[in-house]
């Protein structure tokens, strides 16, 4: 997981970059932000964001659903 410093280095590197005027403390907050957001989502999490491979939201939305109906049927939670 990338820490606070990291967030805050490559948020302004992209503002810098894209001349964006940011400021300081918009950097700090904006990092903080994604710092404690990334905190709160749990691996599960993590790897059904990055690892659905479709590009369009919809089709990759079904996909997940998908894995999860599966995964509860390998669980027995749902009937086959």
């Amino acid at each position: 997981m990338p820490t606070l410093t990291a967030y805050e280095n490559r948020i302004a590197t992209y503002a810098a970059e894209n001349n964006h005027s940011v400021s300081r403390g918009q950097v700090k907050r904006i990092a903080r932000d994604l710092y404690e957001r990334q905190a709160r989502m749990s691996d599960v999490d993590l790897e059904r964001v990055f690892m659905v491979a479709d590009p369009t939201p919809p089709t990759a939305f079904r996909e997940i659903a998908r894995n999860d109906r599966a995964a509860a049927r390998r669980l027995g939670l749902v009937p086959a």
